[in-house]
C-alpha cells in the first residue's frame, strides 16, 4: 500500500461525493413517494390499482437495476425522450427503489393491529383519515429498519451510475487507474469513503429507533 497515492487519491475521488449524494438524494426522495404509493394501491380494494402495484413491484424488483439503467439512458432517447446522463440515472435508481421501498412501507402498514382501524371507523374516521393519522405514523417505528437497509443499498448501487457516464465517485475512480495504473490505493479510498457514508445511515437509522423506543 502506498499512501503518499492514497492521500493524492482522496481529493480527487471526493469530488465526486457531491454528485453520489446528490444522486442518492434525488433517487430516495422520489423512490420514497413513489413506493408509498405503490404501497397504497397494493393495499387498495380497487382491484385495477392493486394489480398495478403488483406488477410494478414484479417489474422493478425482477429486473436487475443496471438494465434499468441501461434502459433509461440508451433506450429512452430511441423514442424521443433524452435525458442527460445524470437524470437516466435518477429515474432508473428511482424506479428500483420505490419497487423496495415499496414493499417496506406495506409491510409496516399491515403490522399495524388491525384493532386501530375498527376503533377509526367506529369514530367515523374516514379511511384517507385513519391512514394519515392513525396507521402510518404508528408503521413508521416498524418501516425504520427495511427503509434504511434499502436506503443504504440504494447509496452503493448509485456507483453503477459511472456505466452511464455519470462522474460520481466510482468513475473519477476509474479515471485515477488510467492515468498511473495504481488500483489498490484508489479502491481503498473508494471503499473508505462509501463506508463512512453508510456508517452515517447505519447512525441515523439508530437514532430514530431510539427516538420511538422513547416516545413508546
Amino acid at each position: 500500500m502506498d499512501w503518499d497515492v492514497v492521500v493524492e487519491s482522496f481529493p480527487l475521488i471526493w469530488k465526486g461525493a457531491s454528485k453520489t449524494v446528490s444522486l442518492f438524494a434525488w433517487s430516495l426522495a422520489a423512490g420514497t413517494v413513489l413506493g408509498l404509493a405503490v404501497a397504497l394501491m397494493k393495499l387498495s380494494s380497487a382491484k385495477p390499482l392493486s394489480w398495478f402495484a403488483t406488477l410494478f413491484s414484479w417489474l422493478f424488483r425482477g429486473v436487475p437495476l443496471l438494465i434499468l439503467l441501461f434502459y433509461a439512458f440508451f433506450a429512452l432517447p430511441e423514442v424521443g425522450w433524452l435525458l442527460s446522463p445524470f437524470w437516466a440515472a435518477v429515474l432508473g435508481l428511482s424506479l428500483w427503489t420505490a419497487a423496495y421501498q415499496a414493499e417496506a412501507i406495506r409491510s409496516g402498514i399491515i403490522a399495524v393491529d388491525h384493532g386501530q382501524t375498527e376503533g377509526s371507523d367506529a369514530l367515523g374516521m374516514t379511511r384517507s383519515h385513519t391512514m394519515r393519522r392513525i396507521i402510518i405514523p404508528q408503521s413508521i417505528r416498524i418501516m425504520v429498519p427495511p427503509f434504511t437497509s434499502n436506503a443504504t443499498t440504494l447509496l452503493k448501487q448509485t456507483s453503477l451510475a459511472t456505466l452511464v457516464t455519470v462522474p460520481e465517485m466510482t468513475l473519477l475512480t476509474q479515471r485515477i487507474f488510467s492515468n498511473n495504473f495504481k488500483f489498490i490505493e484508489p479502491i481503498f479510498v473508494l471503499a473508505m469513503i462509501y463506508l463512512a457514508m453508510t456508517t452515517v445511515l447505519i447512525i441515523g437509522q439508530q437514532i430514530v429507533e431510539r427516538a420511538f423506543r422513547l416516545k413508546t
